[in-house]
Formats: structure tokens, C-alpha cells, sequence
């Protein structure tokens, strides 16, 4: 699996777990001259659409709400959301589209996934789900507090399982209700309370496809913050090729052999069939199978 790094995974960030303790540090390390600072608006990155630049220093925004998302090379990283008083020079762009537009090295697309992930968590809990009163930002942005009842509320992440499922030399392939037409994917679903990697690999597989399956085998993971999960890519070995669909998730899903989806992976489009592009693992689990 060489050079099959899913898109998010590199991020060169030390995370300075114990600065955020403290508030004074953190403060004057957002006036630092080198400082740099990722924007969001509404789930959208901004960027200069003169420079492409989409990291900005302190001076030009009002970063008070900044979270703290770590250092690199003695230059520190923020991230915040902005809503008002946005530059005419600057343009906003959905992340998964940025992500894709080569304007940003690939081993710093870690530093986006992570901000955008935290900022989405802070956008989606402004109360405290205790008591209901509103909550505000502490931590350096890695935690909201309750000032009523006192109950600290930290990130979460929402693990999938995204499932490589093969039978001899045949993947099973799946395009969901909601997929473009002739898109097919890998099936994935969210993992539960008290479930393991396996059995909800296991079990999505068998809700969605009717598929019994065995040996489960851990290969990559993905940050993926749309709005903030974790992909778990894993291979499952299936006892069977019969489809037992369920409709309400999966509009069609059929068996390919390896040879096929090593030619649609290198563009044949005679199959009729679009594959993820490289921004999703599940692509990378293709092409480490084949």
C-alpha cells in the first residue's frame, strides 16, 4: 500500500495538548507575527482569490473565537469561523472542492480536515446538552463549557466503517440512493455504541447487502470532516456472492472482478461505472487491492 495515503491523513501539526491550558499563552501566541490562521464561513474555506493563499495572518480578522489547532516549524496554526465583514478579495469555496484544487501541499491537508472538524463541532453544539443553556469555547477551542451546570463538552468524532469486500477475485460494489448516476463505491456505514470495528463491518454488510462475512481485516483510516468522521477502511472477506439489497439504502450494488475495476480505476469508462475519485478512501482501498 505505498504512496496510498487517503486524502487528510498528513498532518504535520504538534497538537500542544498542554498549551491550551493555558490562556495567556495561547493569546500571545494568536499576536505572533508568523502566526496563521484557516477561515471558515459556513462550512466553506476562504482564500485570496489573488495569492490562492488560504492561511492569513492575525491583523486582518478579529480572531477572539480562534481555535488553537497546533505548530509546525515554529509556526503556530489557528482556525475560526467568520460571518461578517468579509474582504471583497477573498472567495469561499466548499472544502471538499478546495481540497481537490491543488492549491494547498498534500502533506498539509491534515491542518483542514482538523479545522474544519472541530469548527463544525463547535457550530453544532452551542448548548449544553445537560441542562440546555448555552455554552461557550474553552481550552483553546477544544472544549465548550456549560456555565449553569458545569458540564464540559469536548470534540467527537463519528466513526465509519468503509468495507473493501471481496470473494475470491470479485469486489462488491454499491451505489447508495443518494449517489450520482452510474457512481459505485465500497459499502460503509456508522459504527455503533459497543461495537467493534468487525462486527459493524460484519453487520452493515449484511444489512445492506445480505452478505455473511468473515475474516475482517484492519487497512487505513481517514479523516473525514464533512461534517467531522473518522472512515475506517477494512477488508471483508465474504462466504458468499448472493445480494440480499436493502432499497431503502442501496440502489444497486453487483460483484466485479479485479481486472475491471484495475481498468476503471485507470479510466476505461466503457463499464458504465464511476468510481470514487481520490479524495475518498474508498478509492485507496481499490487500488490497494488490485
Amino acid at each position: 500500500m505505498k504512496n496510498l495515503n487517503p486524502y487528510f491523513t498528513q498532518n504535520p501539526l504538534d497538537r500542544l495538548d498542554a498549551t491550551r491550558r493555558d490562556k495567556r499563552k495561547v493569546e500571545s501566541l494568536k499576536n505572533l507575527e508568523n502566526s496563521l490562521f484557516l477561515l471558515f464561513c459556513n462550512g466553506e474555506i476562504l482564500f485570496n482569490q489573488n495569492s490562492k493563499e488560504c492561511f492569513f495572518r492575525k491583523k486582518e480578522f478579529d480572531t477572539i473565537e480562534a481555535v488553537l489547532l497546533g505548530k509546525d516549524n515554529d509556526v503556530h496554526y489557528f482556525a475560526l469561523h467568520v460571518e461578517q465583514n468579509i474582504p471583497e478579495y477573498l472567495s469561499k469555496l466548499p472544502l471538499r472542492e478546495f481540497a481537490q484544487t491543488n492549491l494547498l501541499e498534500e502533506n498539509k491537508l491534515g491542518i483542514l480536515a482538523q479545522a474544519a472538524s472541530v469548527l463544525n463541532w463547535h457550530q453544532s453544539h452551542q448548548y449544553c446538552s445537560t441542562c440546555g443553556k448555552k455554552t461557550q469555547m474553552a481550552h483553546a477551542g477544544w472544549r465548550r463549557d456549560c456555565l449553569v451546570c458545569k458540564k464540559e463538552h469536548f470534540p467527537r468524532t463519528d466513526p465509519v466503517v468503509m468495507m473493501l469486500t471481496t470473494h475470491e477475485d470479485y469486489c462488491l460494489l454499491g451505489r447508495g440512493v443518494n449517489f450520482p448516476q452510474n457512481r459505485y463505491s465500497c459499502l460503509a456505514g456508522f459504527m455503533e455504541s459497543g461495537e467493534s470495528i468487525e462486527d459493524a463491518a460484519r453487520r452493515e454488510l449484511y444489512e445492506e447487502a445480505g452478505i455473511i462475512s468473515g475474516e475482517v481485516e484492519y487497512m487505513m483510516c481517514q479523516p473525514w470532516p464533512f461534517p467531522n468522521s473518522l472512515m475506517i477502511g477494512v477488508h471483508v472477506k465474504a462466504k458468499t456472492k448472493k445480494l440480499t439489497i436493502d432499497p431503502h439504502e442501496i440502489a444497486d450494488a453487483k460483484w466485479i472482478h479485479k481486472d475491471d475495476v484495475k481498468a476503471i480505476l485507470d479510466g476505461d469508462e466503457s463499464y458504465g461505472i464511476l468510481l470514487p475519485k481520490k479524495i475518498a478512501i474508498s478509492r485507496n482501498l481499490l487500488e490497494a487491492w488490485v
